[in-house]
């Protein structure tokens, strides 16, 4: 091999290489603002993040289809989940996630799996809980940017969690 060929290979692996990380950082950033859109209660935000024929299944929460599908999906979640305690009359929630892994694919599809944890709060005085489990995704991109085309919940578990909880603190 010359010197020409040499740069040349070097130059192309380093521009898959770079091509590569971005992808890996542009889905680190969709995943975030996932759950950033999720806390703050921005369905339309939310919605916006899936493609038109992305897929939704929150296990025995339910399913859900297409960017609009998804958005209405969790704009109804809260009073979904308000129904499992009996006399709460509010819920808030906060979500928070932890070891996003990503893989890609090809130039327009990757795969992720991240972890989350939620606390749940009914009403303003009552208990905490704890929300545990994992999303696996898969993601395209379209148009110049990565979307979420399909997102799978395994909830583990839900669980009290009040050793010292005070309200307001």
């Amino acid at each position: 091999m010359n010197h020409t060929t040499d740069l040349a290979e070097t130059v192309k692996h380093l521009t898959e290489r770079v091509r590569e990380l971005e992808a890996v950082r542009e889905l680190t950033r969709l995943r975030s603002e996932f759950h950033r859109c999720l806390n703050n209660a921005e369905w339309d935000g939310l919605g916006a993040l899936f493609t038109d024929d992305a897929h939704l299944d929150y296990g025995d929460f339910g399913q859900a289809h297409g960017s609009a599908g998804i958005r209405d999906f969790y704009s109804a979640l809260p009073a979904k989940i308000l129904e499992f305690k009996r006399g709460a009359t509010r819920i808030s929630f906060k979500n928070f996630i932890h070891g996003h892994q990503v893989e890609v694919r090809s130039e327009d599809t990757a795969t992720g799996v991240s972890f989350f944890e939620e606390k749940i709060r009914f009403d303003r005085e009552s208990e905490i809980h704890n929300s545990i489990g994992q999303f696996t995704d898969a993601y395209v991109h379209r148009d110049g940017r990565w979307y979420f085309a399909k997102v799978e919940l395994d909830h583990y578990w839900v669980v009290p969690d009040n050793e010292g909880w005070r309200w307001p603190w």
